[in-house]
């Protein structure tokens, strides 16, 4: 088992108290996965801190507002008041319409849909009719890393789980629009036995999908 690559600023599903996010710095650089409307005030406390980067980079996986709610936010706040221009890292379709609707100035942020530093890769997924979403993979700090996003399929991550060091995984207990833990967790038991640690997030009872899977996969 290896150290965690990640750390979270909440694991919450979209309606719990800590949107989920998480982030980790690699040489002089800090990315961060997803901004929903509580992460700003999660990060506010680390804003000097971050003006310590040469770049920052925001993953955005979907527009959904628990994931993308103080995205326009973060990005203005990091341009006026600490003279830093964000990296954007998306597929989402309508993310250039979200900015703009959202007032972010357009000379406060690059937009890319990948990341050639870390070798990152968008994975489009199926979450719900209403907006396209993907997850991710890609190599930080020596370790590769798989992050589903928000999904309700497993299929589109597997060709990249072979040889992953870490699995992100989204997980419900009712299914539908996302993962549900009884369906996914015989397979992650099996990546689990061939060396991938498995993280599950956008967790909804937490006690609950602990009691499912034996505490078998990392939570907390």
């Amino acid at each position: 088992m290896g150290k965690q690559t990640l750390t979270f600023l909440g694991r919450d599903s979209g309606f719990g108290k800590e949107n989920n996010s998480a982030y980790v710095d690699f040489g002089n650089k800090f990315l961060l996965i997803d901004c929903g409307y509580t992460n700003f005030n999660k990060l506010r406390d680390q804003f000097e801190k971050l003006s310590k980067y040469d770049s920052i980079h925001i993953v955005v996986t979907h527009l959904h507002p628990d994931h993308a709610g103080s995205l326009g936010h973060l990005i203005s706040c990091l341009y006026y008041v600490y003279n830093t221009k964000t990296t954007v890292i998306s597929k989402c379709k309508h993310i250039q319409n979200f900015l703009d609707i959202t007032g972010t100035p357009k000379e406060a942020y690059i937009l890319v849909d990948h990341l050639d530093d870390l070798d990152l890769e968008m994975i489009e997924t199926n979450h719900t009719d209403c907006l396209d979403a993907y997850g991710f993979k890609a190599t930080i700090n020596g370790r590769k890393i798989v992050y589903t996003g928000d999904t309700s399929i497993l299929e589109p991550y597997l060709p990249y789980l072979k040889d992953a060091d870490e699995f992100y995984v989204d997980t419900s207990i009712t299914g539908g629009v996302h993962l549900k833990i009884d369906e996914i967790q015989d397979k992650l038991k099996e990546l689990k036995s061939n060396g991938t640690d498995i993280y599950l997030m956008h967790l909804q009872d937490k006690e609950k999908i602990r009691e499912i899977t034996n505490g078998e996969f990392f939570i907390d």
